[in-house]
């Protein structure tokens, strides 16, 4: 510690000795002084010369931290920067605009149920379309007495996917105590019921005509046959008297390429509300009709003054092997 004060003392002794530009030959006798060890640090006196010297070296150092205090205006000028935060909120008043808009659709898509009454009208279109069930039905029929007979005519459709041969239709009448008095079958007038055609059937009934209360009708069918049908063309028909007697008249036309024989012709006649009134038919035995061939026929009415509003004629053969 005694040399480190010397050592100071003898710092500040050499600085204040250059200020004062002390001779050259005054230092040199200072310095061996300070050599030895029996000299006392100088007085206080020059050290607080010292001090006052490095004052003035320490005081330029705060300038710098105050230069840093004009910095704090800095954040001001950024709160500036805050102020378009106002035009993003407007953005958000703009969506309840949207918003609104929406609803209005909303409502657009409730009225959407009313249409659906409309689908209920065409369900009733549907049952006009469906009489055809998938098999064979009677569509029409009526009875009235001949002499001692009931007859009873009627018209059957074929609701199946495919020909159906040998139809037949079934009757049982019963009196007013609903119990069976008779019954009678006869087939179809034609051989083949092609898919959704008509065809005429006529039974007569040997049963006495007063003491039947109603009747029942039932039919029954073969899927397949051995033997091929094809239909003839009909025209020229027309209903004509000779010598007192009722007759449709008309032409058939073979447009095939093979022969046919074992023709039936028949015409089945219907009310104004097309319901079958009469059915007559007429079966060409022994002739047959080639192709391309016309055939005149003639079919006799029993009965005169039925009354009818049209009539219909068809004509069915078998394909003839010879």
């Amino acid at each position: 510690m005694r040399r480190l004060s010397l050592f100071l003392t003898s710092a500040l002794l050499l600085f204040s000795a250059s200020c004062a530009a002390p001779p050259a030959e005054d230092a040199a006798p200072l310095r061996s002084e300070l050599a030895s060890d029996q000299q006392e640090p100088a007085p206080a006196e020059p050290a607080a010369n010292a001090t006052a010297t490095t004052l003035p070296t320490v005081t330029p150092l705060p300038p710098p931290t105050e230069t840093h205090t004009p910095l704090s205006p800095a954040t001001p000028t950024e709160t500036a920067t805050s102020t378009p935060t106002p035009t993003a909120a407007l953005t958000v008043t703009a969506e309840p605009t949207t918003a609104p808009t929406a609803t209005p659709t909303a409502t657009d898509s409730a009225p959407l149920p009313t249409p659906t009454p409309t689908p209920t009208t065409t369900p009733t279109a549907t049952p006009t379309s469906t009489p055809i069930p998938a098999t064979v039905f009677i569509r029409s029929h009526t009875s009235y007495p001949l002499d001692s007979q009931l007859v009873v005519v009627g018209e059957l459709v074929n609701g199946a996917p495919h020909e159906l041969f040998g139809v037949r239709v079934h009757a049982t009448f019963f009196d007013g105590n609903g119990a069976s008095i008779a019954s009678a079958e006869a087939l179809a007038v034609f051989g083949m019921l092609d898919v959704e055609r008509a065809i005429p059937f006529r039974i007569e009934a040997d049963v006495d005509p007063e003491s039947v209360q109603r009747y029942e009708l039932t039919v029954t069918f073969d899927d397949a046959s051995i033997v091929e049908f094809r239909e003839l063309e009909v025209s020229a028909v027309t209903v004509v008297e000779r010598d007192g007697r009722i007759a449709v008249v008309g032409r058939l036309h073979n447009g095939h390429e093979t022969a046919l024989s074992s023709v039936v012709v028949a015409a089945a006649f219907y009310d104004e509300a097309g319901e079958v009134v009469d059915v007559v038919a007429l079966s060409i035995f022994g002739e047959t009709i080639t192709p391309g061939a016309e055939y005149p026929f003639e079919i006799p009415l029993q009965r005169v003054g039925r009354a009818y509003a049209n009539l219909s004629v068809q004509a069915q053969g078998q394909l003839s092997l010879f």
